[in-house]
């Protein structure tokens, strides 16, 4: 059987996930392929050129219609950005993301040789008003977020927080419901348990044959104990306290800096505060040492900071199975969070963390000073052994093998 994994970029925690999950099953000798945006692999495991993303300028008729839509507002495309412009400053969210795009993604190649198409994160790159009818192939969708099962946003808290588009908000949702009718033959896999029952309330998937949780993989060979640590040169004393806060861009709302500047503000133990993201920060609590890192995309490097760590601090208020945790959990590296999430599914108080009683800034403040209390009763042999039994490339090869089995033969 032949796979595709469709992602709109390499990049990024889906990117990254989609990615991996492409060279496990090639390594389990499944053929599988990889588009993107920015890298495409065919079915041999060979880097291609591909042009199909690069601008193409639209046809007459394409023109004629896109104007023709702005002119008379019928274009619900048009719609969105006018309401979103209209409200201005008013609107705080993440990412918004309307069910559009100019590219006809079910024309591609590989799509049309693929035995079963592995959607991950498709923003932009799908067009839900013709995609879904025209594929007629069996669907799989890997979920990183809430996106595909709800309407502009990707997570509840920004369709919460942003109620002036509620109504716009409701009309895309009910768009990509109904163009999801067309898909005859789909599965769900979630990386988290937490993720599956939020879209299985939704029910935008009500007609898909299986809905199962798959963890997402660690490269367990790059991330392990043995990573050379960065104390000494990062000038750290071999007993100061260290934590590291990782995030793509640290200043993302959803990723909880707010509550961990104000969990740190009055933390009754002095720590060190390694970041590792886009974005300065600058806490309330001089006391705390602050070290930014920048953004680091070498895999490598990115181990190296939390071997560096006496514990991840991973703060976010809304989360599927981060790769942070996970790459914590291969280097040995226990985890602070939230209960919230793939987290409160996988960390274990005392064990490969600390998960805190509430999702608030004195919630975690305790979570923090009741981890460094107890910070020699870790051990990073088990929680490595704990990464090793549940995000193996491996395992999660195989359980999607089972699945896309099933699939073609129900």
């Amino acid at each position: 059987m032949r796979i595709l994994q469709v992602t709109t970029s390499s990049k990024g925690g889906a990117g990254i996930a989609a990615l991996r999950l492409h060279t496990a099953l090639r390594d389990q000798g499944i053929s599988s392929a990889f588009l993107s945006k920015d890298l495409t692999i065919d079915f041999d495991g060979n880097s291609i050129q591909d042009n199909f993303f690069n601008y193409r300028k639209a046809s007459l008729i394409s023109r004629i219609r896109r104007k023709w839509s702005v002119l008379f507002f019928k274009s619900l495309k048009y719609q969105i950005q006018k309401e979103i412009e209209s409200h201005g400053d008013q609107l705080s969210y993440e990412m918004v993301s309307p069910p559009f795009s100019s590219w006809e993604l079910e024309k591609h190649p590989l799509i049309r040789r693929a035995d079963i198409v592995n959607l991950h994160m498709v923003t932009g790159i799908v067009a839900y008003d013709r995609f879904f009818s025209q594929l007629n192939k069996p669907l799989v969708w890997t979920l990183h977020d809430m996106n595909p099962f709800m309407g502009l946003f990707h997570y509840k808290g920004d369709q919460d927080a942003n109620g002036l588009l509620k109504k716009m908000d409701q009309d895309v949702k009910s768009l990509k419901q109904k163009a999801l009718m067309h898909c005859k033959q789909g599965a769900i896999a979630s990386p988290s348990k937490w993720l599956l029952d939020a879209c299985t309330k939704s029910d935008a998937f009500h007609h898909f044959s299986e809905k199962i949780v798959i963890p997402n993989s660690i490269d367990l060979k790059v991330f392990h104990p043995k990573v050379h640590s960065l104390r000494e040169e990062l000038g750290i004393l071999p007993n100061e306290k260290v934590l590291l806060f990782a995030a793509g861009s640290l200043h993302i709302d959803r990723k909880g800096f707010a509550l961990l500047n104000d969990a740190l503000a009055n933390l009754s133990v002095p720590i060190t505060l390694i970041t590792l993201g886009k974005g300065m920060v600058q806490l309330s609590n001089e006391a705390v040492k602050v070290i930014p890192l920048g953004f680091k995309s070498d895999p490598r490097e990115i181990a190296a900071c939390y071997a560096t760590a006496d514990a991840c601090i991973l703060p976010s208020k809304e989360d599927n199975l981060p790769n942070t945790m996970l790459e914590a959990f291969a280097t040995g590296t226990p985890v602070i969070s939230f209960p919230n999430g793939g987290m409160k599914e996988h960390i274990q108080n005392g064990f490969n963390g600390v998960v805190a009683n509430a999702i608030t800034s004195n919630a975690l403040k305790k979570a923090i000073e009741t981890f460094f209390n107890t910070l020699s009763t870790y051990d990073s042999e088990p929680i490595r052994r704990y990464a090793e039994e549940h995000f193996d490339a491996n395992i999660q090869a195989k359980a999607y093998e089972g699945l896309y089995t099933r699939l073609l033969n129900p």
